[in-house]
This record gives C-alpha cells, structure tokens and sequence, in this order.
C-alpha cells in the first residue's frame, strides 16, 4: 500500500514539474514513468528483502526435517526400547522447529505497509504451523484471513469445517476444491470422499471421485471408487497419498511411522 501511495505522489510531482515546461503530454508520460519505474524497484527490491526472510524459515524447517532423518536412521541401526518414546522424541523436534518458524514470522510485519498481499501470505503459513502443531482455535481464527489456493491449505479448511460439523462442507469443496488439477485434485476428492464416507453418504464420495478421475491418474482413485461401488466402504484408504494424507491427523497410519512431513510452503 505504501508503495503505491508513494509512486502516486511521485509520479504527479514529475507531471506537474515536467508539465509547467513542456506541456501537459509530456508531463503525463513523464509522471507515469516515474511510478513504473518506482513500482519496479521497490518491487523488486522488497521481492528480493521477503526471500530472503523466506529461505531463512525454510532453512530452519528443513533442519529439523535432516535431524528426524538422522535420528530415524539411527533407529533402524539400534531399534529403541521404546517406540512411543521414539516417536515422541521426533515430534518434539518437528514442534520445536513449528514453533521457531512461527516465531520467524513476525520478521514480516514491518513489511506488511508495502504489500497489501504479504500479511495474507504470511498468515497462511502461520495457519499451516499452528494446524501442525494442533493449535486448532488459531488456526479457525485465521483461516478467513489466508489465501486459499494450494492443497495444503484447502485440505485444512475442509478438515477445520468436517470438525466444527460445517453444513457447508459440499458447497466449499464443489465451489473451490473442484477447480483443481492433476493428483492436487485426486487429494481434495479423496479427503472429501473420506468425510462423505464418515458422514454415511458414500454417494457424495463416488461422485467426487470419479470427476476427479477424469483429470487425475493417481492409483488411489480407481482402487477407492471400486471399493465404494461395490458397497466396501470399510476399505477405503487415503494411505496412498502418504504423510500429505495422514498429516491432516484425520486418521494414524496403520503400520506407526516416525513422523509426518515437514512443510512450510510459502505463496
């Protein structure tokens, strides 16, 4: 917003300094230069200051990520005595992690007055972490205040409405979940279809699933609209989607996993 307001001034105090000695074309060309050419720097400019920031915050949850793999193959060469304890000590490191990166964010803030968008990016990822870490009352707190576009985020607004019984569930998925492509699709229809399998409408499930086939090739599909249609809901399984799945903590993997993935996407 900031920059805007200040392009604007600049640009008509080039018009008007232009205009009093060349005339009123020049003075407009002239004006609407100098906010181009403003925008783009400071464009660039606060581009080049956010990623910056950005990789930082990757950089600290990508350490985590290495410190759980390191500890997970330490665990394979000596099995711990307890697995429980095991798999509390490598959520403890990917909470840590969460809770730093959410930290992290406040670096933002002094830049919000230069990007109408950024408190919105920003809040997104918050409300990724905070899901992660279970902090659900923040993240319903927040959910209207993020962008909704990638699957991550979409997923967690389905989870947040099938949890607080939304009776909007359906008209959200139909209206923003539908509109994306490829196994980005098959994963929105396929947290769908568990919800409508859960909710006792397996109609709902198998028609969200098939239009999703027609745009998707993603092994679960086909698996899961068989089950449905021969009336086999109990097999239904979102398992081959892996940790993207079992991250939204709807249901724990069968066979125990030492932990979910790690993510902290920006936009």
């Amino acid at each position: 917003m900031l920059t805007l307001i200040i392009s604007l001034l600049l640009g008509t105090l080039c018009a008007y300094l232009v205009n009093n000695d060349h005339g009123v074309t020049a003075g407009v060309i002239s004006g609407l230069g100098a906010m181009l050419v403003f925008q783009l720097i400071a464009g660039l400019t606060l581009r080049r200051i956010i990623n910056k920031k950005q990789t930082a915050i990757q950089e600290i949850l990508m350490d985590a990520q290495n410190r759980i793999q390191k500890q997970i193959n330490l665990f394979q060469r000596r099995p711990p005595s307890s697995q429980n304890a095991a798999r509390q000590m490598l959520e403890k490191i990917q909470n840590d992690a969460a809770r730093k990166a959410l930290e992290a964010t406040d670096m933002f803030k002094p830049y919000y007055i230069w990007n109408i968008m950024l408190k919105k990016q920003i809040n997104t990822m918050k409300m990724q972490l905070l899901f992660q870490l279970g902090e659900y009352k923040k993240v319903d707190e927040l959910l209207p205040k993020c962008f909704l576009i990638d699957s991550q985020s979409l997923a967690i607004k389905m989870v947040r409405m099938y949890r607080n019984n939304d009776e909007k569930l359906d008209s959200f998925f139909m209206k923003r979940c539908s509109r994306a492509k490829g196994d980005d699709r098959a994963f929105l229809a396929s947290v769908y279809a568990w919800m409508k399998i859960k909710q006792e409408q397996p109609e709902k499930a198998l028609e969200a699933l098939n239009l999703a086939k027609k745009v998707s090739d993603h092994p679960s599909l086909e698996s899961n609209i068989e089950n449905i249609a021969n009336g086999r809901t109990r097999h239904f399984t979102n398992s081959g989607f892996g940790d993207v799945w079992y991250a939204l903590g709807l249901e724990e993997p069968k066979a125990a996993k030492p932990q979910r993935q790690m993510r902290g996407r920006m936009f």
